[in-house]
């Protein structure tokens, strides 16, 4: 409601200045970075940001190895899953935003009591909630990316929250954005060592061959997972449903004792079962039936998964399976699969990518969507069948901190 937002920002005003001054008259901190034994770690971000801070987070406790590493999440996009029982974090809070006031305030008391040396806001993380919490802290290290090129300032109106500020440039790497986080508290990092993982257990590979093994479906020789879906407010990223079918028509048309899986949230499973309706039974419907890691164990067994720009996608790249992925609107930039082995389909429009770090107002203001309504089955048809023909393992592409993609995934662009 405009009136209750014009309330709050009246509220907010004065605590912010309020905040500013007493932020300012702290002294300096009382111990050395290397002196820091507890951490907390803020990450309000989707599923896929999350796989792509993993490198970072793996490194920040290979460079504090005997601290106290917290985890503080809040989306339910599954985050919290990724690293759980990683020996990366010693706790993991899970606090949502519509948690309510009271278990806000005794959040921040809990954190206040805990006395960490060292708080970490990526990008992600920046709110009004969030910078309370890390202002009354009282941590003397207060580290978190800053407003910076390309990224306006009311996404980062709480960087005075930081006395460590971070700052990202407009195309760089979601990965290496995280890594430069780290680089501030740990020293020179070597980026071309970084890559995504989640931490998988024998009980998320003994589901998967479960799920797999227990089907009707006898085993067979191809195996493919796709991911048609998005979530609901991303669905301008989302390849249309009708493609995807009929590239699983051509494909069991050619290869018919391959299964398909398709993959995607519960919310996302009654638009997946009507698109898998009358495909046959080698179409196997995962969707909703998952947990992140049980997903992961599956895209796993995988030759490959076909997917939108994804949270799915990430993970794929995290298990070492080789994605076809659809890009359309995202700024390829920020959030490419990093590897020889994947291959990113799109097509460079002269307005194209109109989602960056800003955030995501110029895509609702498209009318036409051709950077992803132009790509045809066919090429992502294509791209497929060059990699059932060719199964033999990928050389992983050797990594630099990048400025832009060359050399970091197989592309198919087109210029329209």
């Amino acid at each position: 409601m405009p009136g209750m937002s014009a309330v709050k920002e009246t509220i907010r005003r004065p605590l912010e200045t309020a905040l500013k001054v007493f932020l300012a008259s702290l002294p300096p901190p009382p111990i050395r970075l290397d002196q820091i034994q507890r951490i907390l770690v803020f990450a309000y971000h989707g599923l896929g940001n999350f796989v792509m801070f993993t490198p970072a987070l793996k490194l920040l406790r290979e460079r504090y190895p005997a601290a106290r590493i917290d985890l503080q999440v809040g989306n339910n996009t599954g985050c919290d899953e990724v690293l759980a029982g990683a020996g990366i974090f010693d706790n993991i809070y899970n606090l949502p935003y519509s948690a309510g006031l009271s278990r806000w305030a005794r959040r921040a008391f809990e954190i206040r009591q805990a006395r960490y040396d060292l708080t970490i806001n990526e990008f992600h993380s920046h709110s009004w909630p969030i910078a309370l919490l890390t202002a009354f802290s009282g941590a003397p290290f207060r580290l978190g990316h800053v407003t910076s090129p390309g990224w306006s300032h009311r996404f980062s109106r709480y960087s005075f929250v930081f006395n460590i500020p971070i700052e990202m440039r407009e195309n760089e790497h979601e990965i290496d954005r995280y890594l430069d986080l780290i680089a501030a508290v740990s020293g020179p990092l070597d980026y071309r060592q970084a890559s995504t993982f989640i931490h998988l257990t024998g009980a998320d590979g003994e589901f998967a061959e479960r799920f797999l093994g227990g089907d009707a479906v006898s085993r067979s020789a191809v195996t493919i997972g796709m991911q048609p879906g998005t979530s609901p407010t991303m669905r301008w990223k989302q390849w249309p449903l009708a493609r995807y079918r009929e590239i699983i028509q051509k494909l069991l048309a050619h290869h018919p004792d391959a299964r398909i899986v398709l993959f995607g949230s519960a919310s996302e499973r009654p638009m997946i079962c009507d698109l898998a309706r009358d495909l046959g039974s080698n179409v196997i419907i995962a969707a909703g039936k998952t947990t992140v890691k049980q997903a992961a164990a599956l895209i796993q067994r995988c030759q490959m998964l076909v997917c939108n720009d994804s949270g799915l996608m990430h993970l794929a790249v995290a298990v070492g399976t080789p994605v076809v992925a659809i890009y359309g609107p995202t700024d390829i930039r920020r959030t490419a699969p990093i590897g020889s082995e994947h291959t990113v389909i799109r097509h460079d429009l002269a307005c194209s990518p109109c989602f960056k770090l800003e955030g995501d107002g110029r895509v609702h203001l498209c009318q036409h969507h051709d950077c992803l309504m132009t790509i045809t089955s066919e090429e992502v048809l294509e791209a497929i069948n060059e990699k059932l023909i060719d199964r033999t393992p990928w050389a992983g592409a050797t990594r630099t901190k990048l400025n832009g993609l060359e050399g970091t995934s197989r592309m198919k662009q087109s210029a329209n």
